[in-house]
């Protein structure tokens, strides 16, 4: 019989129970009587014990399988978790990018959509002004029987592919309208297609308009505004002196000749109130884009007029300067673009060329007759 071997305590663990039944080790028995019967018993039940010894090694080596193959699982488990966790990331990512670019490109959409509509409201007033024009009568000019000339219904065709929609001429005579409110009666000279005009009729304000494009003039007497056929300085002939409230001559100066610009401002001086107002609007002649390029696409055009030039024959024909500003600014894909990381005496000299080069496309300038 070999030497007896006991354990003092239970083993810690399933591993520690198996050295236990491996190794064939028992709890120290007590006294001499105990140790007699466990000698006297355990050759009769040793059997049992060697099959009960089997049973719980089988079951110990089932558990340490089922605790491996729980590990596994669980590495699986946590590898697939940050697999997802990563994808998640990834995913959240890449729509953050895709949110952006959308986000970037719907400002562009939008402008595109606009553009189009634009376009398409233009072709559409273009064809109904040519309509308007085989359809409405002749209105005799200053000679009786005067001859229709061709040059009218080519520079309504003019008028129309250069000047933008009415909606956006609309906008950029709002500012006109709302000084003509508090200063009538109001002077259109030059009204054209009589924007400015229909937008004075709506708002109450009482007011002509005088063109030399005879299709212009009958267009808009059929339309029941107050138009006649007339230039500088011939429409200012029969107006009383000091009679009237503001003159508005948009896009006119520039298709002047010096004579006719001089009568401008002298006329104007002679029929408006004491404080009164002289508001015109020309090409900018200090934007290298418009003066060099943009303002020859009117061959009607004489010379762009600078400001300069027309504030000082502002003051010689006794007002005061209200306002001067450039407006109407070109769309922004047209600026030389800089980036956040240029050096800032880099965008210094960027930003310099944008405002000589591409510097908004109209003068305003608003004269107040002292």
């Amino acid at each position: 019989m070999g030497e007896e071997r006991y354990v003092d305590a239970p083993p810690s663990g399933s591993e520690g129970w198996a050295e236990v039944w491996r190794a064939d080790r028992r709890y120290r028995p007590g006294g001499f009587l105990q140790r007699l019967l466990d000698k006297v018993f355990r050759h009769a039940t040793s059997a049992d014990r060697d099959r009960q010894r089997d049973f719980n090694l089988a079951l110990l080596d089932l558990l340490r399988d089922l605790k491996a193959d729980a590990e596994a699982i669980r590495r699986d488990l946590r590898g697939d978790v940050e697999a997802v966790q990563r994808d998640m990331r990834t995913a959240h990512e890449e729509l953050t990018g895709d949110m952006r670019r959308v986000n970037e490109l719907i400002p562009v959409a939008a402008k595109r959509n606009d553009a189009l509509i634009a376009a398409l409201d233009q072709k559409i007033e273009t064809l109904a002004v040519r309509l308007r024009d085989v359809t409405n009568p002749i209105v005799t000019g200053g000679q009786a029987g005067a001859p229709v000339l061709h040059s009218d219904f080519l520079y309504r065709r003019l008028e129309d592919g250069l000047r933008g929609s009415e909606r956006e001429v609309r906008e950029a005579m709002q500012p006109y309208l709302d000084l003509a409110l508090a200063n009538q009666p109001l002077l259109d000279v030059g009204c054209g297609r009589g924007e400015l005009l229909a937008m004075a009729r709506d708002a109450k304000i009482d007011a002509r308009g005088f063109d030399t494009n005879e299709r212009s003039v009958a267009d808009l007497q059929k339309r029941g505004l107050r138009a006649e056929i007339a230039g500088v300085p011939e429409c200012f002939t029969g107006i009383a002196d000091e009679s009237i409230g503001s003159i508005a001559a948009t896009h006119v100066v520039e298709h002047l000749a010096v004579e006719a610009l001089f009568a401008l401002f002298r006329e104007s001086a002679r029929v408006l109130r004491r404080g009164g107002l002289l508001m015109i609007e020309t090409p900018n002649a200090e934007s290298l884009l418009v003066s060099s390029s943009e303002f020859w696409r009117d061959p009607t055009h004489l010379a762009p007029r600078h400001p300069a030039a027309l504030t000082l024959l502002g003051r010689e024909y006794g007002f005061d300067i209200d306002e001067i500003r450039a407006v109407h600014d070109f769309p922004e894909g047209t600026r030389i673009a800089t980036s956040p990381d240029d050096p800032p005496a880099l965008r210094r000299v960027i930003d310099a060329i944008n405002s000589r080069l591409f510097g908004p496309q109209d003068l305003r300038l608003i004269l107040r007759r002292r």
